[in-house]
């Protein structure tokens, strides 16, 4: 009988920690948050998606009552910092930004990556769109139009350079490669603002730069647009022409960027973080400084942004199957 006993006792000991766990994880939630939280941004500081990043984090803080705090961690196209909070306590105390090109183009363009894009984060709330780019080569380079670039590079196989430090950035840049018929070498770097102040200093001729970044530039003549990867001309920069009408019918890039959390986080702590995420994105004062960085405010709870993912992963592997990209 002993054993049978030793058993039950075993049994009910379970049941009672489980019972405890499921009492605490509401009890746990109703006090979240009770300690600053932490928004991982895995690339560099002083991008489009920092700047973004900075202005919920100010705003969310305001809301949750505690703040949060933008760490950036780079590398590896975003690699890095998106495994990192992967693999951090699921206490809804660590979120990260995600993207199409952090998450979904990594995944097509790695052959292995250290952490699931879907099966390893629990999506929170979408957060911004529309993030075009604008193909930019320095001014030493002779070439007034897209037409003119084009001509040039192909005389030149592989002696220009572009420089890159995202997955997106890549990808927009190979699709131009692909579509065009040039060969521009890549130069990797740690961090978006480093590829282009190369550019600016001549160090490489072309990057695929966020609008947010790159428009100061183009105006002040430090570069030169070849065209904005829109379908229409931006109405905030009507002077500039896309891809699409200066030579290459139908190309067209766009990023969006969203927040995650490690798999696991409780549904209710989910959806408190959603609901003072999109009350911040309707705030008209925060609407207008995510517009001023090149993005539009995007609305979407975690249902939505997971079947957005999983459309955006079958997309990049299509996009990158098609430009002839080889993943690493």
């Amino acid at each position: 009988m002993r054993p049978r006993t030793s058993r039950l006792k075993r049994l009910i000991g379970g049941s009672i920690l489980v019972l405890a766990a499921m009492v605490a994880a509401p009890a746990n939630a109703q006090g979240y948050p009770s300690r600053p939280l932490k928004l991982i941004v895995p690339l560099g500081a002083g991008g489009a998606s920092d700047l973004n990043a900075r202005v919920l984090a100010e705003k969310l803080s305001e809301r949750l009552g505690q703040p949060v705090v933008v760490e950036n961690r780079p590398g590896a196209e975003g690699i890095i910092g998106v495994d990192a909070a992967a693999k951090s306590a699921p206490d809804g105390y660590t979120l990260v930004l995600g993207s199409s090109t952090t998450l979904a183009a990594n995944y097509s363009l790695r052959a292995k990556l250290p952490f699931d894009p879907v099966a390893d984060f629990s999506p929170v709330s979408m957060a911004f769109k529309n993030a075009f780019n604008i193909l930019v080569i320095h001014p030493s380079v002779p070439a007034q139009t897209l037409t003119e670039f084009i001509a040039h590079a192909r005389a030149r196989p592989g002696q220009l350079f572009y420089g890159t430090a995202t997955s997106g950035s890549k990808i927009c840049a190979e699709m131009f490669k692909s579509q065009a018929g040039v060969n521009l070498a890549m130069v990797n770097y740690k961090s978006s603002p480093q590829a282009l102040a190369d550019l600016i200093a001549g160090q490489i001729q072309f990057v695929c730069e966020p609008v947010g970044t790159a428009l100061a530039h183009i105006r002040s003549g430090r570069l030169r647009s070849l065209g904005v990867t829109s379908p229409a001309r931006l109405a905030d920069a009507p002077e500039l022409a896309t891809v699409a009408e200066s030579g290459l019918a139908g190309f067209e890039y766009s990023a969006w960027v969203a927040v995650f959390a490690p798999a696991g986080v409780p549904r209710e702590i989910i959806a408190r973080l959603d609901r003072e995420i999109q009350a911040v994105l309707a705030e008209p004062q925060a609407a207008r400084r995510i517009q001023a960085n090149g993005f539009d405010p995007m609305v979407g709870g975690p249902d939505a942004l997971a079947a957005l993912l999983r459309a955006e992963m079958t997309r990049a592997v299509k996009v990158v199957k098609d430009a002839g990209i080889r993943p690493e």
